[in-house]
């Protein structure tokens, strides 16, 4: 539940005006389970608020758990359903809370079960993404004590971690960082990122467009097909040259990773690929997934810069995000203009990060320039 009454009216304002901009008439979808309803109707009547019409749209945790268990393939009727596509692309704004609350129980499925589930998501982004119309994905939907336990982290703090993140920052103030960051990686050739941990990497840049994350969905986010953000956003990600990374990184913050959570990692990297690997915990976790993914899996494909100064550092889901911290992955780049198909994608994060583009300063330790 929300750490004070006040929590679910910001976070609604903070989506609804500062990142999604709402205007009078609209129509607005908000998709939501049990355990994000508070945040969910606090969307509901701030849409009212503004003049726009919402819906909601509700899947309940007890019903698709008994489901699973006695609906038979889930194959046969997960993803949205015909009507509830028709809504959404009608939309002209979307909020998404993801579920289910219990993600460990989801993951513990066998793959039969689990990969229809894990398409649902992919079904409404690609419907979101047809009909063009703006919308934020809230990562509050992944907060829940099952997870938290999973994860080793207090649900309660992690929960006030996000809603920082979302309520507590200058929206403009991070489009305009990321608009100079986005710049200077797209007409870059070469990145340098160093950390006094003993980071020292450098990798190539192909002139690809850089995915932008500031937290608000503009003209130029729609033209290039970003019409979904994340919230807490701040994020600017580039495909690199694949096969250009050299030089070791070391992470400074965990790693909470599909399979898991790992601490302590540290990568040598030579011609592109990660040839040797440490974690100081949750090495198992990494190397289960890693020994099964496909060819492509040790690729450097993406780095990315975190521009949002109200996360704290290691925050599950928005690592990434946290300003000044640089996060490498390793895997498929298609997604964002890159050559590497691979479905495979892990990642390490160097927080109070230096980096340099052809020499120029771009952030030191951690402060974006």
């Amino acid at each position: 539940m929300p750490p004070s009454d006040a929590s679910p009216t910001a976070v609604a304002r903070a989506l609804l005006g500062s990142a999604l901009r709402v205007r009078r008439g609209e129509q607005v979808a908000v998709l939501t389970w049990n355990h994000t309803l508070p945040w969910a109707t606090a969307c509901v009547t701030e849409a009212r608020r503004l003049g726009a019409r919402p819906f909601l749209l509700l899947e309940d945790e007890a019903a698709f758990w008994q489901s699973v268990e006695l609906a038979g393939s889930p194959a046969r009727w997960s993803g949205l359903a015909r009507p509830i596509g028709a809504a959404i692309g009608r939309a002209d704004a979307l909020v998404y809370f993801p579920g289910p609350a219990d993600r460990p129980r989801l993951r513990a499925l066998p793959p039969e079960k689990l990969l229809p589930l894990l398409g649902a998501d992919d079904d409404w982004l690609a419907r979101t993404r047809r009909a063009g119309n703006r919308a934020v994905r809230c990562l509050l939907g992944y907060v829940s004590d099952p997870q938290a336990e999973r994860w080793s982290v207090p649900a309660a703090t992690w929960r006030s971690q996000l809603i920082r993140g979302i309520t507590e920052v200058d929206y403009g103030a991070i489009a305009r960082d990321a608009g100079r960051v986005a710049r200077l990686l797209e007409a870059g050739r070469t990145v340098r990122v160093m950390g006094g941990h003993g980071t020292d990497l450098t990798l190539r840049l192909r002139g690809r467009t850089p995915w932008v994350d500031d937290g608000r969905i503009d003209r130029d986010d729609r033209r290039h097909g970003r019409t979904v953000s994340a919230s807490p956003a701040g994020s600017v990600v580039v495909a690199v040259e694949e096969g250009s990374a050299e030089g070791i990184v070391v992470g400074n913050r965990p790693s909470f990773l599909p399979s898991g959570r790992v601490d302590g990692a540290q990568w040598e990297v030579e011609q592109g690929r990660v040839r040797n690997y440490w974690y100081t915990e949750g090495a198992e976790t990494f190397e289960a997934e890693f020994a099964a993914a496909p060819r492509g899996r040790d690729v450097v494909a993406l780095f990315a810069i975190g521009l949002n100064p109200a996360l704290a550092p290691g925050v599950p889901q928005a690592e990434d995000a946290e300003a000044g911290t640089v996060t490498l992955a390793i895997g498929g780049n298609s997604l964002y203009g890159g050559r590497n198909r691979c479905r495979y994608l892990s990642w390490i994060t160097v927080g109070e990060a230096t980096v340099t583009v052809d020499g120029h300063p771009l952030a030191d330790r951690g402060k974006i320039l």
